[in-house]
């Protein structure tokens, strides 16, 4: 018997980060949150921070500017070098760090998935102001063979009608990509 995948018991939200190459994370996982302390290219830096049991892979979002990397490498405890320049702010960046690594990535590589909410950072002004063009994988796909659907013209307001596990850059209208949708698990 089918069952509808639009009804959400769990109340986990997350604004999602659009990345082409990043999957929505799970805001389940432990998440370290700070400011970055330092403007170094491809680094977090955050003097006061432990991130001892952060790992390669694991999710970086910058929440003040929308922008999200991947960890590279863990150089101490209070320095990340991330696989983008996400921080050039100091001290006005705040972060958060999913913490999954390996583990995380076999998740996504299950079929797991959120509904993905569409909303827009656009100001409604006119008729046809309110669609978008909404690029996600779903989660029929794997890492090495994602099954990217396209959505166009999608009425913002509404929900996608399939499982997600990211929400893409390219293919997808500016004002959805940054925090504008709502990822629910």
């Amino acid at each position: 018997m089918a069952y509808p995948k639009i009804t959400v018991n769990t109340g986990l939200a997350l604004p999602v980060i659009a990345a082409d190459s990043i999957p929505i994370p799970y805001p389940g996982l432990p998440q370290l949150t700070g400011n970055n302390t330092a403007n170094t290219a491809d680094k977090l830096v955050d003097v006061g921070a432990d991130f001892s049991n952060v790992v390669v892979h694991d999710i970086v979002y910058n929440t003040a500017t929308g922008t999200i990397a991947t960890v590279t490498a863990v150089d101490s405890s209070t320095i990340l070098e991330l696989s983008a320049d996400i921080f050039t702010n100091a001290p006005n960046d705040t972060y958060i760090v999913f913490q999954g690594g390996p583990i995380f990535e076999k998740r996504i590589e299950s079929s797991a998935g959120c509904l993905l909410y569409i909303g827009s950072t656009a100001t409604v002004a006119a008729v046809g102001d309110e669609y978008v063009d909404v690029c996600v994988d779903t989660v029929s796909g794997t890492v090495q063979s994602p099954n990217t659907v396209t959505f166009k013209n999608f009425k913002v307001g509404n929900y996608l009608p399939v499982q997600v596990k990211k929400l893409r850059i390219n293919g997808s209208s500016a004002s959805i990509r940054n925090q504008a949708c709502i990822a629910i698990w």
